[in-house]
């Protein structure tokens, strides 16, 4: 585009300046010369804004592909948000319905009498919770008392609701602190603990265990967690220590007693 009207310039220069009688052969050839360089200057300019057109236009379209596929990606992820959003409600609806059936069952059994006659409350000398002679065994509660507060806990934590079956056996052990599945419900309870990594309360919670529940089966199993608890929180001292309490108290423990063992030789 710029090639012709140049060279025509200096053409009607060369041209005036023949006519005018002022120009030799080699002002010709000179000129010339500059007219062939500015030409390879021109073409040189060309082919130089040709290839950065080039190069602008691939950028164009890999940007763009780049933006297409950005935006492929944002919708997944947005879809898979909203899918999850679904879903935690609808974990949250079941945990809120779980709540409300074990707080039913709770309610029913302080309103069921003691070996499921019609007294009230007050009738008999005896609180609807206790067992006879007072004591909040709850072995004498109505039908499915204990073990149906019980089971359903269970229920909730193999469903994976943690915290409705946290408060199932917080509240069976409210109500029935020496049923012989107290242990097992505070064991349960310990263990959820971990789950929800409140490390601190389940030492403390199965440490407990021992304590309430001295000749329980679930000792020497609780000492253990103890132990790897301790691990866990750094204190190899104490772990040590409750290790070798198993070992020495408990040698019956065929199965917790070899794992305490193996644990030992690990971290000694």
């Amino acid at each position: 585009m710029l090639r012709i009207p140049a060279a025509r310039v200096l053409w009607t220069v060369a041209a005036v300046s023949v006519l005018g009688g002022c120009a030799t052969k080699g002002d010709l050839r000179n000129l010339q010369t500059e007219i062939r360089s500015l030409a390879v200057r021109q073409d040189s300019l060309i082919a130089e804004l040709r290839r950065e057109t080039l190069s602008t236009q691939d950028t164009l379209r890999e940007t763009t592909d780049q933006l297409f596929s950005f935006r492929g990606d944002i919708s997944q992820q947005l879809r898979a948000i909203a899918q999850g959003l679904s879903e935690l409600e609808a974990m949250v609806g079941e945990n809120q319905r779980g709540i409300i059936g074990v707080r039913d069952q709770l309610a029913n059994l302080r309103r069921t009498p003691v070996g499921g006659g019609a007294m009230g409350p007050g009738a008999g000398g005896g609180d609807p919770m206790m067992g006879p002679g007072g004591d909040a065994s709850g072995g004498g509660a109505g039908a499915g008392g204990p073990e149906e507060l019980y089971n359903s806990a269970v229920g909730q934590r193999n469903r994976g609701s943690v915290a409705t079956a946290r408060l199932a056996f917080q509240q069976f052990l409210e109500a029935y602190p020496n049923h012989e599945l107290a242990p097992d419900a505070h064991y349960a309870l310990a263990d959820l603990m971990v789950q929800e990594n409140r490390l601190e309360d389940a030492l403390s919670a199965f440490q407990e265990i021992p304590e309430l529940f001295p000749t329980a089966e679930r000792v020497p199993e609780s000492l253990y967690r103890v132990a790897l608890i301790q691990i866990e929180l750094g204190d190899e001292g104490e772990a040590e220590a409750t290790l070798e309490r198993i070992l020495n108290s408990y040698p019956d423990a065929a199965g917790v007693t070899m794992l305490a063992r193996e644990k030992l030789d690990e971290i000694r």
